[in-house]
């Protein structure tokens, strides 16, 4: 069951008008059980980014993010967890950004600034914690390209993706960093290396969903500990999530 959860209080996704529907499993998250992909829901940027609208009208100033995501950078190993540093929406160049349509003033102004779209300080708490917790051997930063999919790269995209410097590829998290940027929320997010993405004609490997599910399964415990961490520090540090 789809469920937002606030001070021990459960909602269906269902009972939040206009909330859309979670079709995707095994997608780890902090902020929600679920997670909308423009892929799988039929609904427009703005409806799968509504929850972190949501989540600033709560009164959350901090977001955390987490995705599945294939790495062209052949410095990255499957298994690897890369903090993201800054993204390529690559929906946006066609024109599909969250934001297009009129501009609502209550939460940001028309054309927002994206070169701090991911916290600095939250990033470098990142590495601290993950350095503590002995992490170092997977532990990456890296600029994450997020795609329409739902078909996974082709070997020339892959190829083309990483001449434009993309360290990893994905199918989310992009729309709602901007969208909770635009709101003034700082944001954070991890990429965890789930699958290598085929960049030579002659291999014999193949993207699958099953890989990235395993990949999840296996990193479960020391995502969890790393990002708990991480939020235990902010609240000792009087910092707001």
């Amino acid at each position: 069951m789809d469920v937002f959860l606030l001070n021990d209080v459960c909602l269906k996704y269902a009972d939040i008008p206009n909330f859309p529907r979670s079709t995707v499993h095994g997608h780890p998250c902090v902020c929600m059980q679920g997670r909308f992909h423009l892929v799988t829901t039929c609904a427009c940027g703005f409806q799968i980014t509504l929850p972190m609208r949501v989540f600033k009208l709560l009164g959350v100033e901090t977001v955390f993010l987490t995705n599945a995501a294939g790495g062209p950078q052949p410095g990255l190993q499957v298994g690897d967890v890369m903090v993201i540093k800054d993204h390529i929406n690559m929906p946006g160049f066609a024109g599909n950004n969250p934001l297009a349509g009129p501009n609502d003033e209550r939460f940001g102004v028309r054309f927002p600034c994206m070169s701090d779209a991911y916290d600095r300080e939250l990033r470098q708490l990142a590495l601290d914690v993950a350095a503590e917790l002995g992490y170092c051997e997977f532990m990456q930063e890296g600029v994450y390209c997020v795609l329409g999919g739902p078909s996974f790269e082709t070997i020339a995209e892959c190829r083309m993706l990483h001449s434009l410097g993309a360290d990893a590829v994905g199918m989310s998290t992009a729309h709602e960093v901007i969208v909770a940027r635009h709101a003034g929320m700082r944001c954070f997010a991890l990429s965890l290396i789930s699958n290598r993405a085929v960049m030579d004609y002659d291999s014999q490997e193949k993207a699958n969903h099953e890989e990235v599910l395993e990949t999840g399964r296996q990193r479960a415990e020391q995502l969890e500990k790393l990002v708990s961490t991480m939020v235990a520090r902010l609240e000792r540090n009087n910092n707001s999530f």
